[in-house]
């Protein structure tokens, strides 16, 4: 007679062959190899960038469709879902210098010989999405690139900015912030243009190359999203006007740039802020004055996310998700579209995995959002939503916006998820040099708050990572340039740098979601905890932290507990997990405060940047207040208390698996 087993011993038995049944990494990052498609990241990237599809356009939603079927064919079940919101749509631009010595300026791009896809430039009218209607006669100041800093130097200088349109370059400092620093310096508009010293090594001009030619436009949303992303009329319910910019504004080219440099009279400028145009740089003003205007309107529009669920064996797990922007300002082929065509290749190899026997231990969301280049409308809608139902909690977002900008590997990894990706780049060849990636990665940045990370970091406090290639922006960024032809032609040919990238995507998901605990080293977040506080305490503002033997010893208590946890027997660790995991889902959200009225504080380790808008900063409440804005006692209070909170939790993980 055979005995069978207890179900007590039968559920030890399934648990263990999840932990100890997952293939070897190595001989899974080979499977890769074979899976990702270069040549159907081409297809995919030449049919969605085909022509241009701003968000809410009939274009848009047809790239959307193709999206959805392209995930289909991967045999997941894709659901589109529609949101309904306000989304401005420009009527008419211009800009002219008045005067016997006027002219006016021709502000569109220009269809050039050798790009098919060009030819669509000259009807797209470039603008900046929120900024408001103008009519502005003013004389024309230089800033640098419109920070904070700058317009000290303008002051220091007699230069004066009240009335004036200030023309700054468009790199350095979030183009919302350089609004709002231009409004309150009492600036009356805003022109923006792409400054060759800002955008790298000098190459041949595209069409011929990959860099700046004298007609690119870099268009963008002026939305101040750094307060809050998301839809500005309907935020969690609320009308927030001060998300709008106040300042009419305009992207312009280098050539009209030029023009109006060549006008300004003063002394010279800094060398900083001189740059590699053929004209001089100074401090001071035009003595002609510069007419913009500037006309737009709200319509309704409709954004279509896309979701589809790889199933993992534990469907009330924390999800993993993965995603990327279908939206673009104009065809977008390196953003957003490369980044849709790796999310995409990465859900068929996973997919084909999963058929040939694959099981995550956890769902595997892949999202496809619409709206980002607005304000990440459609990412905001669709994080608020998934927080307000009953749906499995996040445990990772890993996001791709462009998959080559240049060639040096970026990635911008929150605490508590290096050591996965430097696992994963442990397998993954360099596809120029051919060594090992986890060789030549520079150290990694933390994620930043101008993209699709930005609600699930400071809504949801969801630990983030951004991939790609290139850190430094592309000349053609947010161009009618962007197109199949600059990626396919002259940044990727072969679409070996993008495949490369799909593969490290669709390996790092494979090892968050066959995590059986949430995927994170809490040992991370106490070294990030430890080191910035240590930053903190070498500030001059330190002296006002009165509480800092506490902040260490509670960030000590941290590292401990955590070292506990991670030090367990693998196995003991894993046989635990599923019991143990609402612990450290609960250890990790101490450190997220969805009560916090402002945005920029709710996480309590990473909001955006007071200073750049899109940069990250860390500690964001407890850096703020020693600096003038808030209670350095309150938020010290925070702080300790999501410390004393997440310790116990670990603690209690602990016990769990060892009684396992």
């Amino acid at each position: 007679m055979t005995r069978r087993p207890s179900a007590a011993v039968a559920l030890t038995l399934v648990a263990l062959a999840a932990c100890g049944g997952r293939d070897p990494l190595a001989r899974r990052a080979t499977r890769l190899e074979t899976l990702v498609d270069p040549a159907r990241m081409k297809r995919n990237v030449e049919i969605l960038a085909r022509v241009p599809h701003r968000a809410g356009s009939p274009a848009q939603r047809a790239a959307v469709e193709k999206a959805a079927e392209f995930l289909r064919a991967a045999g997941l079940e894709a659901v589109i879902s529609e949101h309904t919101v306000g989304i401005p749509e420009p009527i008419e631009a211009s800009l002219a210098v008045e005067g016997p010595a006027g002219r006016a300026f021709d502000l569109s791009e220009r269809m050039l010989a050798g790009d098919p896809y060009s030819a669509a430039a000259p009807a797209e009218l470039p603008f900046f999405a929120w900024a408001p209607d103008g009519d502005v006669s003013a004389r024309v100041v230089y800033a640098n690139h419109g920070a904070r800093e700058d317009y000290d130097v303008l002051r220091r200088a007699g230069v004066a900015v009240k009335g004036a349109v200030v023309l700054a370059r468009a790199q350095g400092v979030c183009r919302a912030m350089k609004s709002l620093l231009a409004e309150e310096a009492g600036a009356a508009a805003l022109l923006l243009y792409p400054e060759r010293r800002d955008l790298g090594i000098v190459k041949p001009d595209f069409p011929a190359g990959p860099y700046l030619n004298p007609w690119t436009v870099q268009r963008g949303s002026m939305l101040r999203y750094f307060l809050r992303p998301g839809d500005p009329d309907c935020a969690a319910g609320r009308a927030l006007p001060r998300l709008r910019p106040a300042l009419p504004a305009l992207p312009v080219s280098e050539s009209v740039a030029k023009d109006l440099l060549r006008r300004v009279e003063g002394p010279p400028a800094p060398e900083a802020w001189t740059g590699w145009l053929e004209v001089p740089y100074r401090l001071g003003a035009t003595r002609e004055t510069v007419r913009l205007h500037t006309r737009s309107r709200i319509e309704g529009r409709v954004l279509r996310n896309v979701t589809a669920v790889l199933a993992g064996r534990r469907r009330e797990a924390a999800v993993v998700v993965v995603g990327a922007h279908t939206d673009a300002w104009v065809n977008g082929a390196v953003d957003p579209i490369s980044g849709v065509a790796a999310v995409l290749e990465t859900a068929a190899a996973l997919s084909a995995l999963a058929r040939d026997g694959w099981k995550p231990e956890r769902d595997i969301v892949f999202t496809l959002f619409d709206g980002e280049e607005y304000g990440m409308l459609g990412s905001t809608l669709w994080v608020e939503e998934r927080l307000a139902t009953r749906a499995p909690p996040m445990a990772a977002f890993l996001f791709v916006d462009s998959t080559v900008r240049a060639l040096d590997f970026m990635a911008d990894v929150s605490p508590g998820l290096r050591e996965s990706l430097d696992e994963v780049l442990g397998h993954v060849a360099d596809p120029v040099s051919g060594h090992v990636l986890l060789s030549l990665r520079g150290v990694p940045q933390l994620p930043g708050f101008s993209g699709d990370t930005s609600p699930f970091l400071g809504l949801g406090g969801v630990p983030s990572v951004e991939l790609g290639f290139g850190r430094r922006t592309y000349p053609q960024y947010h161009s009618a340039y962007d197109d199949p032809y600059l990626l396919g032609r002259i940044l990727d040919p072969g679409y070996r740098v993008s495949a490369t990238l799909a593969r490290i995507l669709a390996l790092f998901t494979s090892v968050l979601a066959e995590s059986p605990e949430p995927p994170w080293r809490f040992s991370e977040v106490a070294s990030f905890l430890d080191d910035e506080l240590s930053k903190l305490a070498k500030d001059p503002a330190s002296n006002r932290l009165v509480r800092r033997s506490e902040l260490f010893s509670a960030a000590l208590r941290l590292r401990l507990a955590a070292r506990e946890w991670e030090s367990l027997d693998a196995a003991r660790r894993c046989l635990g997990a599923e019991k143990a995991e609402p612990l450290l889902l609960d250890a990790m959200a101490a450190f997220h405060d969805a009560a916090a009225p402002e945005f920029a504080r709710r996480n309590l380790l990473l909001g955006p940047s007071a200073e750049t808008g899109c940069g990250t900063e860390t500690l964001p409440g407890l850096r703020r207040a020693l600096h003038g804005d808030g209670s350095v006692e309150a938020e010290t209070a925070r702080l300790l208390h999501a410390l004393a909170t997440a310790a116990p939790k670990l603690r209690e993980a602990v016990r769990i698996a060892a009684a396992s």
